[in-house]
């Protein structure tokens, strides 16, 4: 008499489901933890290969467990009338969270777990996209792209062509009358060409307040926007242009780092930064041919004088652009000119918003950086339908 016997695979697929539901884990403890996580200073300051702790909740196969309390449940026998018929465990039992005393019952388990910038990233760039971003074809932007262009007899088996090599077999096999049969002369290779083509092209206009009005908490949260605006940038496109442009009474052009460590002290002319943000886009950047974005973080304080103007210059980089923002570092909730000023700019390119503590740059990202405007990062009104805020 035979046996028949089979391997049990469901160990090996029970495995698998626990690996999918821990890596869900994962991902819900980074998205949860995302606003801490991006303005930690150790993660802004990082090459990208830094790797941060998280807590997670332990996982555990389901399973029965013991009463720890030991009360009686409906089910359990006759009852008296007005007897609880038990608490869930913890509910002012000793040693459960709020309960007096040392205790003796048994907590539950938090794991940290180490996460990779690149996994943050990805939760965080998962919403956000350039918007209006059109098709327009840079002429200093192009791209390689491989492109099958021909089919020959020798290469390498991953380029193997599979209907024209079984077409070849079964031609072969017809004129000589023999079975059907795949040979080393029946195998037929794709080959490719990297042919260039040209690319949707993106330019972000980079301004800041240096002035003497921009405290440490400030710049701070200033630095944390543009930081993550960049890496956004560069993982989503591979050929988006950063012009780096600071101001106090007066605007200039700068470098990368030294955008992100200038201090200065004086005071502030918000339109001499507009200014030099237009000379440039008119000269470097036709419109024609570039995505812009101009993107001003400032404090909210403004010379009185200069508000009108720094007005204008803002509406015609609106019009020039596929969005204009303005971030304005707010910590202490003043009532900034700025603030008001831009309000009254009701121009469908304009996007506004405030940010009070660095837990709202998440919200700001997200403000600016969608097909279209969510809420204000400020927590007590939304804002209003053309991305402005609340004056």
């Amino acid at each position: 008499m035979g046996i028949l016997s089979h391997d049990d695979w469901s160990l090996d697929r029970r495995g698998e489901r626990a690996k999918a539901r821990h890596r869900e884990k994962v991902r819900q403890a980074i998205r949860e933890n995302l606003r801490d996580i991006i303005t930690d200073q150790g993660v802004i300051v990082s090459d990208g290969k830094k790797t941060i702790r998280i807590p997670v909740q332990s996982l555990d196969e389901p399973h029965f467990i013991y009463d720890f309390g030991r009360n009686r449940h409906i089910g359990q026998g006759a009852g008296q009338k007005g007897e609880a018929i038990g608490k869930a465990y913890g509910d002012g039992q000793p040693g459960a969270a709020g309960g007096e005393g040392a205790g003796t019952a048994p907590g539950s388990r938090i794991l940290e777990v180490e996460v990779t910038i690149e996994e943050v990233e990805a939760a965080l760039f998962a919403e956000l996209r350039l918007p209006n971003l059109r098709d327009k074809h840079t002429p200093r932007h192009w791209v390689e792209q491989p492109e099958f262009t021909d089919v020959r007899q020798r290469g390498i088996r991953a380029n193997i062509d599979r209907r024209l090599t079984l077409k070849q077999a079964l031609l072969r096999s017809r004129m000589h009358g023999q079975p059907l049969r795949i040979t080393e002369e029946d195998l037929r290779f794709k080959t490719w060409e990297d042919t260039p083509r040209q690319n949707a092209g993106a330019v972000v206009i980079a301004m800041m307040d240096v002035s003497g009005s921009m405290g440490m908490t400030e710049k701070y949260l200033a630095r944390s926007f543009f930081h993550w605006m960049e890496r956004f940038l560069e993982h989503h496109y591979q050929h988006v242009e950063v012009r780096y442009l600071v101001h106090h009474v007066e605007a200039y052009e700068t470098s990368k780092d030294a955008f992100y460590s200038t201090r200065e002290s004086g005071g502030t002319l918000c339109s001499s930064v507009l200014r030099l943000a237009l000379e440039i886009i008119r000269r470097d950047y036709p419109q024609d041919a570039w995505n812009i974005y101009p993107m001003y973080v400032g404090d909210g304080d403004n010379l009185f004088s200069d508000n009108d103007l720094a007005l204008a210059k803002m509406r015609e980089l609106c019009d020039l652009s596929a969005m204009s923002g303005y971030l304005e570092v707010n910590p202490y909730h003043r009532v900034t000119s700025l603030s008001r000023v831009f309000a009254s700019l009701l121009h469908p390119a304009f996007r506004q918003t405030s940010v009070a503590d660095r837990r709202q740059i998440l919200d700001a990202l997200k403000h600016f950086f969608s097909e279209r405007p969510a809420a204000a990062a400020t927590g007590d009104s939304a804002a209003p339908a053309n991305g402005g805020m609340a004056g």
